[in-house]
């Protein structure tokens, strides 16, 4: 199923399930536990960390005040894929490739003109090298491929690419329902709200980390720690079967186990005669 054709509760379901989701054809099958245990889970996580980057973190990481200035003022027109293909120079392409070869789950990456990335088109037989090594294209296998589906990542999926990926892996929360609710009527009352939850995220994450120095905590639970709790608590996920889970499994049920724990410990100080107790129930939203 298409992402940018998803209600809600389909996205929902689909991320629950660990399914794989579309974007212009392109599959995008998220990674179990075992699969990132192998890849390396800081080698994967890094890769994460460069894609996710939006274009405000671009320009807020050059140095040349003058230079910001001009790009600040052509935000509206820039978008991170710009700052990955265009102004990053070649390691951030390479950086960008070596993400989305990880993403795709292949080694048949290659940037053509104008800026577009096939995925695939060697082995697909789109893509094949003279006796020169020059690239050629073979027209006829490329119609075979479909209408909508050209495997190829640019300008104008990106940023769908990369919000499959956040979700896939717990980065972002699905909020499609809302963003119907606001419905902005033009680009600048969108760009506002777009703002406005990049910092209300950014103040969430502040709060969290002063709730765990409050607590005396020394830093943030690591994936090790999060997946050693849900196979020790959980009634049917184990040591054995949890390597199966993707990371939206394995996080939205430690955040379920989560709740259940805290209802459990409020009914029981509701019966012990405490008061000003604030009750949510186990089943709420996460």
């Amino acid at each position: 199923m298409e992402f940018k054709n998803m209600e809600d509760v389909d996205l929902k379901l689909h991320l629950l399930s660990n399914s794989p989701i579309e974007v212009d054809g392109l599959k995008i099958t998220p990674y179990t536990i075992r699969e990132i245990k192998d890849y390396g889970y800081t080698r994967y996580m890094t890769n994460l960390q460069w894609i996710s980057a939006a274009k405000e973190d671009f320009i807020d990481a050059v140095d040349d005040y003058e230079k910001k200035m001009i790009l600040k003022e052509q935000a509206k027109e820039l978008s991170a894929f710009d700052f990955f293909v265009k102004f990053g120079g070649g390691e951030m392409l390479q950086i960008l490739l070596r993400s989305l070869s990880m993403v795709f789950r292949t080694d048949d990456i290659k940037m053509l003109d104008d800026h577009l990335i096939a995925i695939n088109y060697e082995k697909l037989g789109i893509i094949y090298y003279d006796e020169d090594g020059n690239m050629r294209f073979n027209e006829e296998k490329l119609k075979e491929l479909g209408e909508g589906k050209t495997c190829i990542v640019h300008r104008g999926n990106f940023e769908d690419i990369v919000q499959v990926v956040k979700l896939q892996n717990y980065l972002s929360k699905p909020k499609k329902e809302r963003d119907k609710d606001m419905n902005p009527v033009d680009e600048e009352t969108r760009e506002l709200m777009e703002e406005m939850e990049r910092m209300r995220a950014k103040v969430e994450a502040k709060k969290k980390a002063q709730k765990r120095q409050e607590k005396g905590d020394d830093g943030d639970i690591d994936i090790y720690d999060i997946v050693d709790a849900v196979s020790s608590k959980s009634n049917s996920i184990n040591k054995i079967n949890i390597w199966d889970l993707g990371l939206y499994q394995l996080y939205t049920e430690y955040s379920r186990l989560e709740l259940i724990e805290n209802y459990d410990i409020s009914i029981r100080a509701m019966m012990a005669g405490a008061e000003k107790i604030e009750l949510t129930h186990w089943s709420s939203k996460l």
